[in-house]
């Protein structure tokens, strides 16, 4: 029992529950065939432990109340659990308030103490049974500039989502989608011609819409290193622009580069939008739309006919004038993914792409996949406050604070705490100043404080010769109200990650943190953990060894360090 994720295993008996009621008592009424059965931590103690309000939902199609039908299908629950898995770990179970509440019984809590010191850093893990192979897109930021906060949060929250995915069971690739051609990318050439122009004298205005930051100075200057003058007279001024199109594409691509794996973000996939083109599979994806007969020509240009999938209206893919419209390697580019053979696609992409749900949607589902398939997730920005005033900014003027000079300036493990403490489709304010501080003010130092004040009761009880062995614990001594709350929220940690991975939401593992300190640092204040009494010491050792495993474990899934000292 204690392997698996016991919210799973109630909410399996309580789905079949419901069934037999509405089979023996209402044959004519018929449960959907995906009713959803997902309990809730409660928050309240005097509810128990889990919550499902299944009762008030079926209420109507039963045509009583939910008290009365919430009655009835715990006759038939109770009924079941005998011989089961769930034998010995309920203590009780009830109705109230409209809600079937579900309390854990001690033998279920010691045996999560158990699980906890025998699976260590694996406790909590494979909660999802689904298998799927998942494609995360994340972060793709065009290579004009160096990468933003906004960037920043989009790399944290996709590191930690591919981290939580794979703890819970899936098979993650993370990969880049890297835009290297277009508008944008001739714009950054032309803006790094102008200044390498103005390297030798030669003052030219820049191009409207052009890049203005320092860093485009910098590429010009690399290319004056390395070329010198031999470049300035090209007479193919095709030729020219492509030189410094492709010189300072790659001269960013190595500063994001270095950004994201000082960020500890890495990726599996760098897929450039420039090899679609060459192998075709723009075309080719457009052809096969064609084949099927969602393509049609209007205007001189051709359509994707998306409003046939519920998109609210049509799209260009090919202008008049035979150029793709962005949408059309987009759509390519997915295609891709699915003929890789990932089983669920997941994008994370900035809030100025809500347009972009319905129409690739609607090209998922037109190449004969299921839309719920795909995951689009909008990040929202993130604004910096630094003295309670907020700093504006803007990339094309080169008006900006970038994530290495946020992560030079608080350091890597505040700035993913921050950028995942909220919500992805949440606006972020991010406090400097609040992270900065090393006070239970800032919550990643209250956790990891924590962390490192079971490491500092660990040294201490080995100078006092008690040490880790456990040999001589009993958990029934583990009896306070602080301690049961401290181990009912150890035993949450597995619920946590399965609905974290389930709704794709990787702040949901910052606030169990978040409660699990607080938890802690209670239990601490309230309870000596090493005494006179030898046993109860070696219990209570056990007891925050198992709080350390369980930070460790979460913190891990953020990609946070765990400091033993603070």
């Amino acid at each position: 029992m204690f392997g698996k994720d016991i919210s799973k295993e109630i909410e399996k008996y309580l789905l079949a529950s419901c069934r037999l009621y509405f089979s023996s008592n209402l044959p004519g009424i018929s449960l959907p065939e995906d009713l959803d059965i997902s309990l809730q931590v409660t928050r309240d103690e005097a509810h128990g432990d889990l919550s499902s309000n299944v009762a008030m939902r079926l209420a109507s199609l039963a045509k009583c109340s939910p008290q009365v039908l919430g009655e009835a299908v715990l006759i038939i629950f109770r009924e079941q659990i005998p011989g089961t898995a769930l034998e010995g770990f309920i203590e009780q179970v009830e109705m109230k308030e409209g809600f079937i509440n579900f309390r854990f019984s001690s033998k279920y809590y010691q045996g999560v103490l158990e699980r906890i010191s025998e699976k260590k850093g694996a406790f909590g893990k494979n909660v999802v049974s689904c298998r799927e192979h998942v494609n995360l897109e994340f972060v793709s930021a065009n290579p004009t500039g160096p990468l933003t906060i906004a960037h920043g949060r989009q790399a944290a929250i996709g590191d930690a989502l591919s981290r939580i995915l794979c703890f819970a069971g899936a098979k993650v690739t993370n990969e880049y989608y890297l835009n290297d051609v277009g508008r944008q990318i001739s714009l950054l050439g032309e803006s790094v011609k102008v200044r390498y122009r103005g390297l030798f004298g030669k003052d030219e205005a820049m191009p409207d819409d052009g890049y203005q930051g320092d860093y485009i100075t910098e590429i010009a200057k690399e290319i004056k290193s390395k070329k010198e003058d031999k470049i300035l007279e090209d007479k193919d001024e095709g030729s020219f622009d492509k030189i410094f199109c492709e010189y300072a594409v790659k001269y960013m691509m190595g500063l994001i580069r270095k950004d994201l794996s000082d960020f500890g973000v890495k990726f599996d996939v760098w897929t450039p939008q420039s090899s679609l083109e060459e192998r075709d599979e723009v075309a080719g994806a457009l052809k096969l739309l064609e084949e099927k007969g969602y393509i049609y020509e209007s205007e001189g240009a051709k359509w994707f006919s998306s409003t046939k999938f519920g998109d609210e209206k049509d799209r260009v893919v090919v202008k008049s004038d035979g150029l793709y419209t962005y949408l059309a390697p987009d759509i390519a580019y997915h295609l891709g993914k699915y003929k890789r053979g990932y089983t669920k696609v997941v994008d994370l992409l900035g809030p100025d792409h809500h347009g972009y749900i319905g129409r690739m949607k609607a090209a998922v589902q037109a190449f004969g996949e299921d839309k719920k398939t795909l995951d689009i997730l909008i990040v929202q920005l993130v604004t910096l406050l630094r003295g309670g005033k907020s700093i504006s900014m803007s990339t094309r003027r080169g008006e900006f604070i970038s994530l290495r000079e946020i992560i030079d300036e608080v350091g890597k493990d505040v700035t993913r705490f921050f950028f995942l403490s909220r919500r992805l489709d949440s606006h972020l304010d991010f406090d400097i100043e609040l992270a900065k501080k090393e006070s239970a003010d800032n919550p990643v130092f209250y956790i990891q404080y924590a962390h490192a004040r079971i490491c500092s009761i660990k040294r201490y009880s080995q100078k006092n010769r008690l040490k880790l062995s456990f040999t001589r614990k009993d958990l029934k001594k583990l009896s306070s109200k602080e301690e049961i709350r401290l181990i009912r929220k150890l035993g949450e940690f597995p619920f946590a990650v399965r609905m974290s991975a389930e709704t794709l939401e990787p702040n949901r593992i910052i606030s169990y943190l978040n409660e699990l300190a607080r938890c802690f640092h209670s239990f601490y204040t309230e309870c000596r953990v090493v005494s006179e009494d030898m046993v109860l010491s070696k219990t209570r050792l056990f007891l925050v060894e198992c709080v350390r495993i369980v930070l460790a474990n979460g913190l891990g899934l953020l990609n946070i360090t765990l400091p033993e000292k603070m």
